[in-house]
């Protein structure tokens, strides 16, 4: 069962059809999920509102065990409690459930039973991936039409994990071939990968040896350390077919996203203040404030002060400064500015805070 209410969870892609997009990827709908049925009845549907719950914790979660914790299993067990709607409709000529549930209730359940949760800034990962097509291996485009293209967006939605394909216009394929891909020449991905806006890149790879379907797949950060480009994730396997190839890589993925990005309370009670400058009306103020809400790292916010176009925030954490950081860092309508000058300064103004201030532009509306 839980390998089916995993395969139940559908994110909405982002629509890519520019390489001048954001970087990390806001899902919807996390309160959602449409659960196929054999009919209208009553013990169906009971059974139907139980798997769409899980598969709503699971979305807002990331880790596959949640389902198996006894508070979690015990509100899905009791899904009326916090349904807010149901109803049926038809796809492809099967009936569906479409099930809502209260959004907030479903976070407080998460981190009663102290359980990671996902919010829905996720990061953006640009794939390179090398597959064999009539014989020849290619990259494949984001434009392609291709049975395995559409495998990578089902696996892609089902997981959660924002992903785009490069265009493979003439810059890419002056800049990229395919013995770079299949060779791992970092270096030129890596310069191939600077006009996207992603946060990530990665170079993959599905062969068909025989009767035998390989696939390698190395996850990369787009910011250099010292020089030299290190993968963050490094995994190669064999798979059943090139479906099964696209669906591991898919996990491998969320696995190393989940383990950045997907907070737990650690109960520290951590603080910080985190500032933006660059405003200039009040839906600014509003937008900036819903933003912080719905950040996974944090517990709550209060305006310190507002001086000039700078508003600054204080804000008590479910973690670390850390963790909030990495989340602050993907979203493209802020832009780090360095701290280096203000931290003597903070110092002497917050001694009761052990981290300087975040401090970020809004680029947002």
């Amino acid at each position: 069962m839980l390998k089916k209410l995993i395969n139940l969870i559908v994110l909405p892609l982002i629509a890519l059809t520019s390489i001048a997009l954001v970087q990390a990827a806001e899902v919807s709908k996390l309160e959602e999920a449409d659960i196929a049925v054999s009919s209208r009845a009553n013990d169906v549907k009971n059974n139907a509102l139980k798997e769409a719950l899980a598969a709503v914790f699971l979305k807002n979660s990331g880790s596959p065990s949640v389902v198996l914790n006894p508070l979690i299993k015990a509100q899905i067990n009791e899904p009326e409690v916090i349904l807010t709607q149901y109803g049926y409709f038809e796809q492809n000529g099967e009936l569906m459930l479409k099930a809502s549930f209260d959004h907030q209730r479903v976070i407080a359940k998460l981190r009663q039973a102290g359980l990671p949760v996902w919010g829905s800034q996720r990061p953006l990962t640009l794939l390179w991936l090398t597959v064999d097509e009539n014989t020849e291996p290619t990259i494949l485009a984001d434009a392609s039409i291709s049975e395995l293209r559409d495998d990578l967006t089902q696996a892609s939605a089902n997981k959660g994990i924002p992903v785009m394909l490069p265009i493979m216009d003439l810059d890419d394929v002056m800049g990229v071939t395919v013995n770079d891909v299949r060779g791992g020449f970092t270096d030129v991905v890596f310069v191939a990968s600077a006009r996207y806006q992603s946060d990530y890149f990665a170079i993959a790879n599905i062969e068909n040896q025989g009767s035998r379907v390989m696939f390698t797949i190395n996850l990369f950060n787009k910011t250099r350390t010292n020089g030299v480009l290190q993968p963050l994730v490094a995994q190669q396997g064999e798979a059943a077919d090139n479906q099964q190839a696209v669906k591991r890589m898919m996990n491998i993925l969320a696995d190393y996203h989940i383990s950045q990005y997907a907070i737990a309370s650690t109960g520290s009670n951590a603080a910080t203040e985190v500032s933006f400058s660059g405003l200039n009306n009040m839906t600014q103020m509003v937008n900036i404030e819903a933003y912080l809400r719905q950040l996974s790292a944090i517990k709550s916010i209060s305006l310190h002060s507002f001086k000039g176009s700078t508003a600054t925030y204080n804000v008590e954490l479910y973690s670390s400064v850390d963790d909030l950081q990495r989340l602050l860092d993907i979203d493209s309508r802020l832009s780090k500015l360095d701290t280096m000058g203000s931290v003597e300064s903070f110092y002497q103004q917050k001694t009761d805070v052990a981290q300087p201030t975040l401090m970020y532009q809004w680029l947002g509306q």
